[in-house]
């Protein structure tokens, strides 16, 4: 058994179909493969571009993703990337996501490829981590891939859980226009995927070997917040009993330009800085000084992005067991109070 990466990008549609075509979409499908087959984590072997013929239909896709699926075993990931127009129509049974595919025409529904299939093929793939990476329109109402009894698509629980990685957060248009301020070809891919690919092409600075999902989720949100080229959306990550700090892909970054490790942290933004990469980094250390991780869990708290205050409740519930005396969690809880009122 092996991990499995399969990477979806219907770029071409019919005429009639009222649909724009973006040779965008079929850069970054074709990038993901590059960038994937040179990463010693995944490697050619293990990643699948599907072909334009394999995006025409959802027999096709979904073809491709079972069988990549049925090679995962319990030490694996499953990675799926789609990149493409996304539709969310409420007035069908079960409003959900839809994915276009080649075949698609805008107003027809049925010619889409409903996201609950995808769903339900990695629920019952076998591996450990199964993750998603959603580049589309509407991909913000994507459901987390865990436990959901309401919603028979999602994912069941996992012993390293879930990641959906998603292009837009808080608005649903997503923006298929190359950017400009992205390297070569980069610019020619759409603006999530440009940026998040250069990541992964080049690395980052951070001394770990790996990137993590953590490292990631940060490195991408820094890089397309501080991008010259364009303003861009605010991507999106869920969780669902899914590491901070598992590893995903391999850190190009040279070793001699990374920065060296790190002191134990000292003030709480650095505290949130170390953590945020990987909850459970240098977290017992945090938990032997009571105000010091009232401090952070204030910090994260009072952060508006959903990932700090889900930090936040982690940091939260492994203080309630650690301070088990009265006078150590009522020093903990004071100091929350007092840090926030500030």
């Amino acid at each position: 058994m092996a991990s499995r990466a399969v990477v979806i990008g219907p770029a071409a549609y019919a005429a009639d179909s009222k649909m724009d075509s973006h040779p965008t979409i079929g850069a970054s499908a074709r990038m993901y493969g590059e960038v994937l087959a040179g990463d010693e984590m995944w490697g050619p072997d293990c990643c699948r571009v599907l072909t334009q013929d394999e995006v025409q239909t959802a027999d096709g896709v979904m073809r491709a993703l079972q069988e990549a699926a049925d090679e995962t075993g319990p030490d694996d990931i499953f990675l799926v990337v789609y990149v493409g127009h996304g539709q969310y129509w409420s007035d069908v049974p079960g409003a959900q996501v839809h994915f276009s595919l080649g075949s698609s025409h805008r107003d027809k529904p049925w010619t889409w490829l409903s996201s609950w299939y995808v769903y339900r093929v990695m629920r019952k793939a076998r591996a450990r981590l199964k993750v998603l990476i959603a580049d589309c329109c509407y991909s913000n109402l994507l459901p987390q891939l865990g436990e959901e009894p309401v919603l028979p698509g999602v994912l069941g629980a996992l012993d390293e859980g879930t990641c959906v990685f998603t292009a837009v957060k808080n608005a649903s248009f997503a923006s298929a226009d190359g950017c400009s301020a992205l390297p070569g070809n980069l610019s020619k891919c759409t603006p999530f995927s440009g940026h998040l690919l250069r990541i992964l092409q080049d690395g980052t600075k951070d001394y770990n070997h790996q990137l993590t999902i953590g490292l990631l989720r940060e490195a991408v949100k820094q890089e397309m917040e501080s991008c010259t080229g364009a303003q861009h959306q605010v991507p999106r990550m869920s969780l669902n009993d899914a590491r901070d700090g598992t590893p995903l892909f391999t850190n190009q970054m040279e070793l001699k330009k990374r920065d060296p490790v790190p002191q134990l942290p000292v003030e709480p933004a650095d505290w949130v800085k170390t953590l945020m990469m990987d909850r459970d980094s240098r977290l017992d250390e945090l938990l032997k000084d009571e105000r010091k991780t009232g401090d952070v869990v204030a910090l994260l708290s009072s952060r508006p992005d959903e990932a700090s205050r889900h930090l936040a409740r982690h940091i939260d519930v492994r203080a309630n067991k650690a301070f088990s005396s009265p006078h150590a969690f009522a020093r903990y809880w004071n100091q929350v109070e007092k840090a926030l009122r500030v």
